[in-house]
Order: structure tokens, then C-alpha cells, then sequence
């Protein structure tokens, strides 16, 4: 089962031009997995994979199994050959080895104190939902809920919940994270081939068709937006929206327990602009992207 590809394993990225050339086997088999955060764009990422690989196409909710990582991931991707890219929200690193099978990684990010609210309003419409935060939502506004969130004792939904989805399971989920830990986060994070940002997601779309090109020549990645709910308002505006309605302590605290998730963040913006600069013809390439999205909302 374990060959040539692992968590860290940056070789077969050479060919994007991320680092220097270097040759690598070629694979026999590419499987796209998307490590799907939960309320970073997701269900469009999902209609896009869909779209172009459809019965291959898997959203993986079997989350009692993905959690238990590589040992179930890997024979379940060698017993189902036809599986050509999967989706879940319960990802396990590292991902496994095996032999030549790319297993290319989706992540996306999104700034995690704008994030907040869309989380929140998302938990409150799930009137049906029996989870903890659906059922907090529903009952209580913003400010509770976040109150809520900030404790130890409950999910870290929206407290540093992207560096515990860059590492492996943790003995000690309570315990704050250590300067290693962030350091191997941020290692995953520049091992990723594909990933993007919600803030400037048509260019991460176009990042990833570019990496998915070499191996997937027909990829299409165009997309109608899906579970799109909060309305339309810059960076700006939502934060400070945020902001008063949380008042200046409890935003502080917010930021506080993001601290690492920001930094982060800040590195995926960097990583994307450093990928974006070595795409050739990219405005030209965006506006086909574009052109091909609108064509499919107009169909």
C-alpha cells in the first residue's frame, strides 16, 4: 500500500512549477480529495467536482470511518478503483501511500473571523438538525453563540479550527497548540497543490485546472454557486458588522482564539499569490474561466 506519496511528500508538485523541475514517476491513477471546511465553499467545490466526474464523483459521509484516517482510507480507494475524486468534511491526516496513486489534496480557506457569522446562520436554519451548534443556533443570537464557542468544553467550529483540520488527530485537543504544531501546519499548507481562498475563489479554480491539467487534460472546473446564504457585503463591512454586534471584548477573544488560524490564513494568501504569479496568461485564462461559469447559469 505505501509507495511513493505521503503528507509531506512535495515532489510530484515540481511539475506546476511551485518549487524547482524535477521528474517523478508518472501516476497510474489520480484521486482528487477534498478536505471539505465546513462553510468555506464547499458544496460548490463539491458541484464542480461533480460535474466532471459524476458516479466517480464521492461525498463521503460515512464520518465514523474517514476519521479513522489512512487505515481506512487507503483500502477503500484501492477496493473502489472507479472513485476518480472525494469529498468529506471529516478528513484524517495523513492522507495514505499509495503506490502510483496521486492523491492530489483540495483546501480552501476563508478569512476565520468573517466565517463566523456564515457558520452561525447557517447552524440557525437547520431546524431539522439534531448537532449541538444546529441546536444552540436555533435558540439563541450571535453573541451567545460565539460566547458558546469560545469555551474548551465545546466543538471548535469557529476556534482554531483550520490548524486542527492541518494535522493529525491531537491526544490532547484542549491543550493550546504548540509552536511545532503550528510550524507542521504550516508545512501542510505549502504541500498543498490545490489551494485556494474563498475571498478570491474564480483564481483558485483556475490555480487548480492548471495543476489538474497535466494529469486530468479535459478538467473543468466552471461552477454554479450552491448554499450560498450571506448577503453581499465586503471584507470590511462584515467584519465590523461582527464586531458590534459581538462588542470589543468578546471579538478580542475571538481574535485571540484564531490566532493561529489567522496566521494561517495570512500564509494561504501569500502561497496563492506567489501560485498566481507564475500563471501564464492568467487574465486571459480567468476570463475563459469566468465566461464558461456564466454559460452554465445561463443554460
Amino acid at each position: 500500500m505505501f509507495g511513493w506519496y505521503s503528507m509531506f511528500n512535495l515532489n510530484w508538485f515540481y511539475s506546476f512549477g511551485f518549487f524547482s523541475k524535477k521528474k517523478e514517476p508518472r501516476p497510474e491513477r489520480i484521486v482528487i480529495i477534498h478536505n471539505h471546511l465546513f462553510k468555506n465553499a464547499g458544496t460548490t467545490i463539491d458541484f464542480a467536482l461533480r460535474r466532471n466526474f459524476g458516479e466517480g464523483f464521492v461525498d463521503h459521509r460515512d464520518d465514523d470511518n474517514m476519521r479513522k484516517g489512512a487505515a481506512y482510507l487507503g483500502p477503500y480507494l484501492s477496493e473502489n478503483p472507479w472513485i476518480r475524486s472525494v469529498s468529506t468534511h471529516h478528513l484524517t491526516l495523513p492522507l495514505p501511500s499509495l503506490d502510483k496513486v496521486l492523491l492530489p489534496q483540495i483546501v480552501m480557506l476563508r478569512d476565520p473571523i468573517e466565517r463566523v457569522t456564515s457558520v452561525y446562520n447557517f447552524e440557525r436554519r437547520q431546524t431539522e438538525a439534531t448537532t449541538p451548534g444546529a441546536l444552540f443556533a436555533t435558540q439563541h443570537d450571535l453573541k451567545e453563540y460565539v460566547q458558546w464557542r469560545m469555551n474548551p468544553d465545546v466543538g471548535n467550529t469557529i476556534r482554531n479550527f483550520y490548524i486542527s483540520r492541518c494535522l493529525p488527530p491531537r491526544k490532547f485537543k484542549k491543550k493550546p497548540f504548540t509552536a511545532e504544531e503550528f510550524e507542521r501546519a504550516c508545512a501542510f499548507l505549502r504541500s498543498v497543490p490545490l489551494l485556494g481562498l474563498v475571498e478570491r475563489f474564480d483564481e483558485s479554480m483556475v490555480l487548480m485546472e492548471e495543476f489538474l491539467r497535466e494529469y486530468i487534460p479535459e478538467i473543468d472546473l466552471s461552477y454554479i454557486p450552491q448554499n450560498v446564504g450571506q448577503k453581499r457585503q465586503s471584507a470590511g463591512e462584515r467584519r465590523e458588522l461582527l464586531r458590534q454586534e459581538l462588542g470589543e471584548e468578546l471579538f478580542q477573544e475571538l481574535q485571540e482564539k484564531n490566532r493561529e488560524d489567522i496566521a494561517l490564513y495570512e500564509l494561504g494568501k501569500s502561497l496563492l499569490r506567489e501560485r498566481i504569479n507564475k500563471v501564464d496568461d492568467l487574465e486571459a485564462k480567468l476570463q475563459d474561466f469566468r465566461n464558461r461559469c456564466a454559460r452554465l447559469v445561463a443554460a
